[in-house]
């Protein structure tokens, strides 16, 4: 019988940590888990991995749970040897001097080397996929290797001579006279499967049922991988654990999105949070809360332009819109998706050459078909910007009364069916849309002050009544 483990005493945590680190290393040194943002990662091979809490804990009790440790000696002056007997106070000392010693800074963003000093290191995207890390700038191989911090690996091996004709097919069908629609869905595949962020954008695909959206979806689930999706709907993404579920996640399909009620402002907010790329708090059903900047690409799917409430309409420029228009209800091919996922190492590559495209153009195609339908949200999402648009000339020479302004906006509202609300509202609106808008009182030939906006006024073609 193997005699049990000796250890040191649970009163010095850290060195216990250190002791037992060797089971978190690879046989050439290197740590295959990691604490990282409140939470336990584990290297798999190909990528990192969330382990769930109580999954470390119960390790950590099966480890000690015949270790033992020497407390000194006895009164005969022999070792005093005791059990390790592990506790929750135990435990969770010991986790917090593991994660101590394991920990990746949480300025770290996924992907990225961990290794300064790696010889592959470089500003070109990496992709991991099932044979390798593939380097979009030369499609050169390189080994898998857990200095590189990634949280999405392709589950498809790159093959370099594989092609997807069916798929590509399938693309011209919904835009056949719309290229630019297919070269902006080629990048945003290449985007999601490049780990980056920093094109703060949401892909939103509107058109009627059975038009392609769900299909394009689907294929862009299988190439990232089940493990790497979130599915919430729009409304959830507002209420308090509705984010949760998007940590770690690099991509999330919001199907079917629908927004009931006038006051959607909260969804706004986390929309523009995520796609911004910055720093959120997000609350975790007994656990403590999560903070950083979440990963998350976001896709939604809808059968027509959704509402959001923004006074400013950014939300709005934050779009890469694609519209469908032709549907195959009664006309599907049930065969589509066999057919199609033989093609995923072929699909893989034409998201590659969309990366490669992306990397040369800084940014993502927004195609001409869709801009009317961009204004479109934009003017629903904010009347005041709308009114501006149509009515307004804006610059640092520009400026109009604050009454006369307010007057054609009634007007203008009443013919657009917007409540005109307060003066106060409006002029907080204003500002949102015109953020170097100022107001002053200067005095008129009579020696009157009237409140003026200063960077606004009506066009010259406007006749505004008389206030």
């Amino acid at each position: 019988m193997t005699a049990p483990e000796e250890l040191p005493a649970p009163s010095n945590p850290m060195a216990v940590a250190r002791r037992l680190l060797p089971d978190w290393q690879s046989p050439d040194g290197h740590l295959l888990c990691r604490r990282w943002r409140g939470s336990w990662m584990r290297w798999t091979g190909t990528c990192w991995r969330e382990l769930d809490e109580q999954q470390v804990k119960k390790s950590m009790y099966e480890r000690l749970e015949h270790a033992t440790y020497k407390a000194g000696t006895d009164k005969d002056g022999q070792p005093d040897i005791r059990e390790w007997a592990p506790t929750k106070p135990k435990i969770g000392n010991l986790l917090d001097a593991l994660g101590a010693i394991t920990l990746l800074p949480t300025e770290v963003d996924a992907p990225a080397w961990i290794d300064q000093r790696t010889a592959h290191r470089d500003d070109s995207p990496i992709v991991a996929c099932e044979n390798g890390l593939l380097r979009i700038r030369d499609r050169a191989l390189l080994p898998h290797s857990p200095d590189f911090f990634n949280i999405v690996s392709v589950p498809f091996a790159y093959d370099p001579i594989a092609t997807a004709p069916t798929w590509e097919r399938f693309l011209r069908q919904i835009w056949p006279d719309d290229p630019e629609a297919i070269r902006a869905v080629q990048e945003w595949f290449g985007y999601v499967l490049s780990g980056r962020t920093d094109q703060q954008k949401i892909l939103l695909m509107v058109g009627p049922s059975r038009s392609g959206k769900g299909t394009i979806a689907r294929v862009l689930k299988e190439l990232v991988g089940k493990e790497n999706l979130a599915g919430p709907t729009l409304a959830g993404l507002g209420t308090n654990f509705g984010l949760s579920t998007l940590i770690g996640k690099p991509l999330a399909v919001i199907s079917d999105a629908r927004l009931s009620g006038n006051d959607n402002s909260q969804v706004v907010e986390r929309l523009l949070t995520i796609s911004g790329e910055d720093t959120i708090d997000i609350d975790r059903k007994y656990r403590e809360p999560w903070t950083g900047k979440l990963p998350t690409r976001l896709m939604i799917l809808s059968n027509e332009l959704p509402h959001f409430g923004d006074s400013s309409g950014v939300i709005a420029r934050r779009f890469i819109l694609l519209n469908m228009t032709v549907s195959w209800l009664g006309k599907e091919d049930p065969t589509l998706g066999r057919k199609l996922a033989a093609e995923m190492p072929g699909i893989l590559n034409w998201a590659l050459d969309g990366l490669a495209r992306l990397e040369s153009t800084s940014r993502i195609t927004e195609p001409a078909s869709s801009r009317e339908a961009v204004t479109t949200m934009q003017d629903t999402a904010s009347p005041t910007s709308a009114f501006v648009r149509e009515r307004c000339t804006t610059g640092p020479t520009c400026s109009v009364p604050v009454d006369t302004l307010w007057v054609v906006w009634r007007e203008w509202a009443e013919d657009n069916g917007v409540r005109a609300g307060t003066k106060q509202v409006f002029g907080r609106n204003l500002l949102s849309v015109i953020p170097q808008l100022n107001r002053t009182r200067p005095r008129d030939p009579y020696g009157r002050q009237v409140a003026t906006y200063n960077g606004i006024t009506l066009k010259s073609d406007q006749h505004s009544p008389e206030s």
